[in-house]
C-alpha cells in the first residue's frame, strides 16, 4: 500500500447522502415537470435518475419519429448500425428505451413514433425504471395497460 493510502479515509456518511437525495429532489422542484419530481421521490427509484432527469412530452402526437421503425436520419447519438433498414424489433424497443431514459424531448420528437410506442409499450416499459414508466403511463392512458 502506497504511503498516501493510509490517510485515506473511507467512511461513508449515509445520513448526509440522505440528506443530499432530498436537497436535490427539492432543487429538481422548480426544474421538471411536477409528475416528473412526484415520480423521482418514490420508494425504489434509482439514483442515477437523479443525476440524469427524465423527460416527456407533454401530447403523444408531438412524437413524429420513422412511423417504420427504421434508423434513417438518426442523430449519431442514436444511430446504431443495427438500427438500419435491417433492424430487429428487439433493436427498435433498446432504441427506445434508451430514448426514454436518457433523450430531451427534442430527441422524443425525432426518435420515437406514436404509433410505434403504443404498439412496443409492453416491452420497452419492461426496460425502463417504474418512475419513467409511471409517467408516460398517467400523460397517455392509451399505453396503461390496465386501460386498454
Amino acid at each position: 500500500m502506497a504511503e498516501h493510502d493510509a490517510d485515506i479515509d473511507l467512511a461513508i456518511d449515509f445520513d448526509g447522502a440522505a440528506a443530499t437525495r432530498g436537497e436535490i429532489l427539492q432543487t429538481l422542484e422548480g426544474q421538471l415537470d411536477a409528475d416528473v419530481v412526484q415520480a423521482l421521490q418514490q420508494p425504489g427509484t434509482p439514483d442515477w435518475l437523479l443525476a440524469q432527469p427524465f423527460q416527456v412530452v407533454e401530447r403523444l402526437g408531438e412524437l413524429q419519429g420513422p412511423a417504420d421503425g427504421a434508423g434513417r436520419n438518426l442523430s449519431p447519438r442514436w444511430s446504431t448500425p443495427a438500427l438500419g433498414h435491417d433492424g430487429t424489433q428487439e433493436d427498435l424497443v433498446d432504441l427506445y428505451r434508451q430514448v426514454l431514459m436518457h433523450g430531451s424531448t427534442d430527441d422524443q420528437r425525432s426518435v420515437l413514433a406514436a404509433g410505434q410506442l403504443v404498439a412496443l409499450w409492453g416491452a420497452v416499459r419492461a426496460g425502463v425504471p417504474t418512475a419513467i414508466a409511471h409517467v408516460w403511463e398517467q400523460r397517455f392512458p392509451e399505453l396503461d395497460p390496465r386501460g386498454r
